[in-house]
């Protein structure tokens, strides 16, 4: 029996096994290229420990395709054979990655969070119940699954400017701002590649409609991202985001082209983070010419995966804006309910994914009604998908824009009161409103409302 780094006791063969061990989740905590290099060499030091196969598992599962379903059974398999004499808490990572292979989010990350009362410097265990916090559209959870184990944690501690960064997301989709990014930039200050915690502090921009800020963040540090794995692409994509708010589109395809979609990537984030672009751009106005295609050719071959509803939403709007409603309808016919599928996302894909996706659909076809019939009962329960505020606010654009198309203004003009109110500092937001006043014939709130949009632009 040995230790790793955190001083927590890990089965192995040696103690070279244990320092690939923690070199391999310490790759992970960074989202760093060589993260498979270091388990590579982890199990070629000792392939017969358990953990190595318990975190090669939850690899696999975090990329939520298909395709490595069966290799994380595979890895399960071997953890749960070679695990006759472990401790306790490696015994219920097995078990969490057990549940998570049987697509019970909720089960695996009751599992970390057990784990994380007694060993609370468990950090895979701590990172790997923030990941499904999110995706579960748990704010409040992924923000105090952190808050629970920071008295364990000081700068000694290795991970801990991780920890501190995991912390900062939690805050910030809570909604505590100002918090988030107190912590956020000391977090980045220590440990400048950390591009999670950096993306956490963009986040912070994004919601307050800081976007020459936003900008100038992450073109500062963008230097350090060099060695980081597809997650730049979203951090990247983020940037995108200060300049489509700003209305520089050239600059926001230009980043799509060069930074974020250079890679014509089918990992799901890649293409979310393509799709829900395009879509903003397109709803501005802007030409996004032939750029849809191999998002749907990609969307195409992913339309049995039904893992993610997150995906899938995403899946189905490269799809329909493709034309390709076919496809797109065998899709939303295919996804789960909760009397088929016993998992955590089948009644998500049911109550939300299906009349979500259908609303998606029914916008390309120009049915802007039948959205607004399908998606305004959504409004409060969409946070169930998981993935961020910022990510999820594409669908309340979709019912905004559908409600503007359908002539409906005054359902509109609420909506985007909601909007300003949150976040005063958004041109989309005042622009928006300043056309379903147009559409009210209040003319002269409509001319503040530009100008407002107009001011913004000018600072």
């Amino acid at each position: 029996m040995f230790k790793d780094e955190r001083g927590l006791e890990l089965t192995a063969a040696s103690e070279a096994a244990v320092t690939h061990f923690d070199a391999t989740i310490n790759a992970y905590l960074g989202l760093r290229l060589d993260t498979g290099d270091h388990l590579k060499a982890l199990f070629a030091a000792d392939s017969s420990m358990p953990m190595a196969h318990v975190v090669n598992g939850y690899f696999f599962k975090l990329f939520c395709t298909p395709v490595l379903e069966a290799k994380a059974l595979d890895r399960l398999a071997s953890a749960r054979a070679l695990g006759g004499d472990i401790t306790d808490r490696e015994a219920l990572h097995v078990e969490a990655l057990d549940a998570w292979c049987r697509n019970d989010l909720v089960a695996a990350t009751g599992r970390w969070e057990e784990i994380l009362l007694d060993y609370p410097r468990d950090v895979l265990a701590l990172r790997l119940a923030h990941f499904t916090h999110f995706y579960l559209g748990a704010a409040d959870q992924m923000r105090d699954s952190i808050a629970r184990v920071l008295p364990h944690w000081d700068e000694a501690t290795p991970g801990y400017w991780y920890v501190q960064g995991f912390h900062a997301f939690g805050l910030e989709e809570a909604g505590d701002y100002a918090a988030a990014e107190t912590i956020g930039r000391e977090a980045v200050g220590k440990n400048p590649e950390d591009i999670w915690t950096t993306h956490a502090v963009a986040h912070v921009y994004e919601m307050q409609g800081r976007h020459r800020e936003g900008v100038k963040w992450l073109t500062d540090l963008s230097a350090n991202w060099g060695e980081c794995n597809n997650f730049a692409y979203h951090t990247w994509w983020h940037l995108a985001l200060y300049h489509l708010e700003l209305e520089q589109f050239d600059a926001v395809l230009d980043l799509y082209d060069t930074r974020f979609r250079n890679v014509e990537s089918d990992d799901y984030l890649d293409i979310s983070n393509a799709v829900a672009m395009l879509w903003r751009l397109g709803e501005q106005g802007v030409n996004v010419e032939n750029r849809w295609r191999e998002l749907a050719d990609k969307s195409e071959t992913r339309i049995n995966d039904h893992i993610l509803v997150f995906a899938d939403a995403h899946y189905v709007m490269a799809l329909a804006a493709d034309n390709r409603f076919d496809v797109a309808e065998r899709l939303v016919g295919s996804m789960p309910d909760r009397i088929s599928a016993q998992t955590t996302e089948a009644p998500i894909f049911e109550d939300i994914g299906r009349p979500l996706c259908e609303s998606v659909i029914a916008y390309e076809n120009g049915d802007f009604l039948k959205v607004m019939g399908l998606l305004a009962p959504l409004r409060y329960e969409i946070r169930r998908i998981g993935g961020s505020n910022a990510q999820r606010d594409l669908f309340q654009r979709l019912l905004i824009s559908s409600a503007m198309k359908a002539g409906e203004f005054r359902y509109a003009r609420a909506l985007l009161s909601e909007r300003t109110t949150l976040n005063p500092n958004g041109v989309w937001g005042w622009n928006r409103t300043a056309e379903s006043l147009d559409g009210l014939g209040e003319r002269e709130e409509a001319a503040r409302a530009r100008q407002a949009a107009k001011q913004l632009l000018a600072n």
